[in-house]
């Protein structure tokens, strides 16, 4: 279990490094994605109204 502990803290650097190099980049995507959906959706509802 002491050694467990030890790797984890070990690990935990890397870890976070990731995270923080991982984490923009997903919500940098996801952003995109939603701004293209409303975008989509706001197209539809739009050209919907007019007809």
């Amino acid at each position: 279990m002491l050694r467990y502990s030890v790797s984890l803290q070990t690990a935990s650097p890397s870890l976070a490094v990731m995270l923080s190099i991982a984490v923009p980049a997903a919500l940098g995507s996801a952003t995109r994605f939603l701004g293209d959906a409303g975008c989509l959706l706001y197209k539809q509802a739009t050209s919907h109204f007019k007809a």
